[in-house]
């Protein structure tokens, strides 16, 4: 790229979206990919691996709060406030759940997913997502516990 006078600024990861699972890359492998990039091209034409996680927008890959490797959950915090955002206290101590593909995640975590994330009714799926956002509450709480003024 620097010989066609390319700059590139970032790579991102594909969203989470219907029909594009094929191009999406698991976090770990953005990692990997990232730190392999790192010294082969001057600094300025090194580009920056992003995640654009849900709600919070474009993180570096290793901006990434909490990982399972295994499960391929990984939790997110913003460092920011939008406008419409502003009276939000719990905005930026809140986690965001990012999800890896299936198909990249080691056989045990694909089998967890196959125990635990299909059903006959369908719901399981969404009741796992709602545990890990009720987890990410928790951990929120705890943070907020953690800044807010103690009784004297």
């Amino acid at each position: 790229m620097d010989e066609a006078s390319i700059t590139p600024y970032y790579f991102y990861m594909c969203d989470m979206i219907p029909s594009a699972e094929h191009w999406r890359l698991s976090l770990a492998e953005a990692q990997a990919l990232q730190h392999s990039l790192m010294g082969y091209l001057p600094g300025f034409a090194t580009p920056r691996i992003v995640c654009d996680v849900p709600f919070v927008g474009k993180r570096w890959v290793h901006q990434v709060d909490t990982y399972d490797r295994e499960r391929g959950i990984s939790y997110w915090r913003k460092n920011y406030r939008t406008s419409i955002e502003s009276e939000d206290v719990d905005v930026t101590s809140a986690e965001y759940v990012y999800y890896d593909p299936i198909y990249t995640l080691p056989d045990s975590g694909q089998q967890w997913w196959r125990d635990h994330g299909a059903s006959a009714d369908g719901g399981t799926a969404e009741s796992l997502h709602e545990a890990a956002m009720a987890r990410a509450a928790k951990s929120r709480q705890a943070s907020l516990d953690q800044i807010a003024p103690k009784p004297r």
